[in-house]
């Protein structure tokens, strides 16, 4: 018979995939409706809060393979949001950067991407909000 942990380890293991699952598909109809892709979104929005860097940063930020990040930057850099460069320390890194097109695509959909987010998160206390940052944060192993 269970014990009270392993209900309870198994309940959180339903729950946080469930709660990104419906995050992400509120934010991917809006992407969708601004004609961008909810990746290229996320890697647009890493470029405008860190500037030009590696493809290997975005792909580390973001969690997912070189191969899957070099796909989403040749589509932004086709559509002329991200520029590529190589970095003046070592020509082997790739940069990549917002391009005016893309910083301006960006700005224009953070908005609503923020209120997405406020009103899956409206139910908690900015004191809970942290708490779950914390915890969440602890169990990647990033505290």
């Amino acid at each position: 018979m269970p014990n009270e942990v392993s209900i309870n380890l198994s309940k959180i293991f339903d729950v946080i995939p469930s709660l990104s699952s419906k995050i992400n598909k509120a934010l991917a109809k809006h992407m969708f409706a601004e004609n961008i892709t909810l990746p290229q979104f996320i890697s647009m929005e890493i470029l405008y809060r860190n500037g030009s860097v590696s493809l290997k940063t975005i792909a580390s930020e973001y969690m997912v393979t070189g191969a899957n990040i070099t796909c989403i930057i040749d589509n932004l850099e086709k559509e002329e949001m991200v520029q590529r460069t190589y970095s003046k320390e070592d020509r082997r890194v790739i940069l990549a950067g917002l391009t005016k097109k893309g910083k301006e695509k960006i700005e224009s959909i953070l908005p609503e991407y923020e209120k997405i987010l406020v009103t899956f998160f409206s139910g908690l206390s900015v004191e809970e909000q942290k708490a779950l940052i914390k915890i969440l944060n602890k169990l990647l192993g990033l505290t």
